[in-house]
């Protein structure tokens, strides 16, 4: 069983991410973690759960193939359209946000699926936007979607979030949420309202320009802080990312919190069985800036080689943590 594998190759939590999939399609991940248990009962007890809040995001759709991805070229015309419950292809793909039409205009970048997918609007008309393709790129279901400069008018706790906690975080006994988009403490206060008693650890992940200017008011408020690089990446130029995740780091540690970082730490093992060497370097510097912990997504989400990149990410945390100890003997 691949979850035990998982476990055995130094996976310490669960990630359900309420993005892509219901309540029952996450139970369905415990109920496989307890199939796990029973295999390997000497981790039982020892796996935390963190649920990840969709928040004021915006996301695509799904194609006809479950988890395909579809191939598109620079130049093509491409649809984005608001009917969230078509199928996507090579020349469209639904939306979340309804309002998208009317916040963007003609000449518009819109940033796809960490931004490796970029697209350029020509026109917006009510339920789409027509947009150009400008790279040669892959793009794949329910990806994040970032329109620079534009204000997403959705909520960072809505109905939705308040019924994800109450009625799966909670009763599903959740270590941790990890908040999506918070931007001031106020957010990670209205989380806190829906726990009913219960001592669940609130994450704040720094997605976005208002995160940061409001970043020491959500760490006073919050238990930790995930460096959440993707959608950051695509709010702030990509040459400051770095300075982002040091200050947030070292920010959250003086503090004594918990301090995750996470995205495309090893994406290249989604396909490959070894990462590259700059990923193997990225995933040693978080330690040294100062990590509890990092975080994979589609690398063991969706991946050919998730035991594989687990047992890799272990290794450089290892030898990481190893030169942090010997400095410190060596001081």
């Amino acid at each position: 069983m691949v979850l035990v594998e998982l476990m055995k190759a130094g996976m310490t939590v669960i990630r359900c991410n309420m993005s892509h999939g219901d309540h029952e399609e996450q139970s369905m991940k415990l109920a496989n973690l307890e199939k796990a248990y029973e295999l390997a009962p000497e981790f039982k007890g020892k796996m935390k759960i963190l649920m990840d809040t969709r928040g004021p995001e915006i996301r695509t759709g799904t194609f006809e193939v479950y988890n395909s991805k579809k191939e598109l070229k620079a130049g093509q015309d491409f649809k984005l359209v608001t009917d969230y419950s078509l199928k996507g292809d090579e020349s469209m793909v639904a939306i979340t946000y309804e309002q998208l039409p009317k916040s963007v205009k003609p000449g518009q970048r819109i940033l796809i699926q960490d931004g490796t997918v970029i697209l350029e609007v020509t026109e917006a008309k009510d339920d789409e936007v027509l947009c150009k393709v400008v790279n040669n790129c892959k793009l794949g279901e329910k990806k994040n979607v970032n329109v620079p400069g534009v204000k997403v008018d959705i909520p960072v706790v809505g109905e939705r979030e308040i019924k994800d906690i109450e009625e799966w975080a909670v009763p599903n006994n959740a270590d941790y949420i990890a908040l999506s988009f918070v931007q001031s403490a106020d957010d990670v206060k209205d989380c806190r309202k829906h726990f009913g008693g219960k001592d669940i650890k609130v994450i704040s992940k720094i997605e976005n320009v208002e995160g940061l200017k409001n970043f020491e008011e959500i760490l006073a408020e919050s238990d930790g802080i995930m460096v959440a690089r993707g959608d950051l990446g695509m709010e702030i130029p990509m040459e400051k990312v770095w300075m982002a995740q040091k200050m947030m780091i070292k920010k959250t540690k003086a503090a004594g919190k918990y301090a995750v970082c996470a995205t495309e730490m090893l994406a290249s093992m989604e396909d490959k069985p070894f990462p590259t060497r700059a990923e193997a370097c990225d995933v040693a510097n978080a330690v040294l800036d100062g990590a509890d912990a990092v975080m994979l997504s589609s690398e063991s989400a969706m991946g050919k080689f998730p035991v594989e990149t687990v047992n890799t990410m272990r290794r450089i945390v290892e030898e990481a943590e190893h030169a942090l100890v010997s400095e410190v003997v060596a001081a």
